[in-house]
């Protein structure tokens, strides 16, 4: 059969039939020679004699180290008792990876669902068996949100200042709304929700400082963008990554501050479960530096992290309070006094 047509396309199908349908990471997805035999007929008509396959099967093997899809040495394809089977190339995902994608695309409500199916049609040996990812969330992101990432993403990559309407929903509408003008610095991810991390243009106009003027929106609150061309962009040069990380650093929950420091909380309880409870009920939702003392079997954490007196530091601290018998002991003075005024504050509301 080596003269026929379609013998130009063995070689091929073959690279794609073991790519897809044999599974690195499970052996019991290996092929007999047969299998192979059968697929290669249904594919081109043609009935290809082993001889031709088992020099192909070598071709390929070149072709994976030269390649680099493998380390110098190694085959690609080789036997595993009497069946065929593969090792993992350098690019593909593994199956844990390509599934986590997959259950985090079906419960992420700003990706498009069609991702999955060329996800498991990429690798459709993963997803075989009954696979069942996780349940779909019903609130998929709407196709104009999709088109302001998309421009919020060529704003970043071209620096270019970009212009919009910001203001609160409320009642299925946006409420004081007001004009924007930034230099958009990256998009950020919290608590399910995206937000663009931006330079205000007017705020570093006024301060000359970028750091100063750097403000998070939210992007559902955004509307009427257009790319600011005339506009300068005050985004910073090569040092953007460096800003954008400590940004992000003295960040909790969306709000950040040019004023972190180290803070340093000790909890005391003599029940260990209910410490425990308060301790993790708090950090999951700010980034633990160090902890100083883990002790829960004799009543006592001692944790740090970053932080600046934003309003959400105080609105986690208020947590560790809704444990009963936890004793907070906050390192920081300035943080107590402001931590302090909420609290009359909403006793007095």
């Amino acid at each position: 059969m080596a003269n026929t047509e379609k013998a130009k396309l063995k070689l091929l199908l073959l690279y794609d039939y073991f790519l897809k349908n044999v599974n690195a990471y499970d052996e019991s997805s290996s092929v007999s020679m047969a299998d192979i035999q059968s697929y290669l007929s249904n594919r081109t008509g043609v009935e290809f004699e082993r001889k031709s396959i088992y020099a192909d099967i070598r071709r390929l093997n070149e072709f994976a180290v030269e390649a680099g899809l493998v380390s110098p040495g190694d085959e690609w394809i080789y036997l595993s008792g009497r069946k065929y089977t593969r090792g993992e190339v350098d690019y593909e995902l593994s199956l844990d990876e390509a599934r986590l994608i997959v259950d985090a695309i079906r419960t992420t409500p700003f990706t498009d669902s069609g991702l999955c199916e060329k996800i498991e049609r990429l690798y459709p040996s993963y997803f075989r068996s009954g696979y069942k990812s996780l349940i779909p969330h019903d609130n998929t992101v709407k196709t104009k949100i999709r088109f302001l990432l998309n421009t919020i993403r060529t704003a970043i990559e071209n620096r270019q200042a970009l212009c919009f309407k910001y203001g609160y929903n409320f009642a299925g509408g946006l409420r004081a709304v007001s004009d924007k003008t930034v230099s958009a610095l990256g998009l950020d991810w919290e608590s399910g929700y995206y937000y663009l991390i931006a330079v205000d243009n007017e705020a570093y106009e006024k301060c000359g400082d970028v750091e100063k003027s750097i403000r998070r929106y939210r992007v559902d609150r955004m509307k009427s963008y257009v790319y600011g061309y005339d506009l300068p962009y005050y985004g910073g040069g090569d040092d953007r990554d460096k800003i954008l990380e400590k940004y992000i650093k003295n960040s909790i929950d969306a709000f950040s501050s040019s004023e972190s420091r180290l803070i340093t909380i000790t909890l005391k309880c003599g029940d260990e479960k209910t410490l425990l409870r308060a301790y993790n009920a708090f950090a999951g939702d700010v980034k633990i530096k160090r902890i100083g003392k883990d002790q829960p079997e004799k009543g006592v954490i001692e944790f740090s992290f970053d932080a600046g007196p934003v309003p959400t530091l105080f609105t986690q601290l208020f947590k560790l309070y809704t444990f009963d018998g936890v004793k907070v002991e906050i390192d920081d003075a300035q943080i107590r006094e402001k931590f302090g005024e909420y609290l009359r504050r909403a006793l007095n509301g």
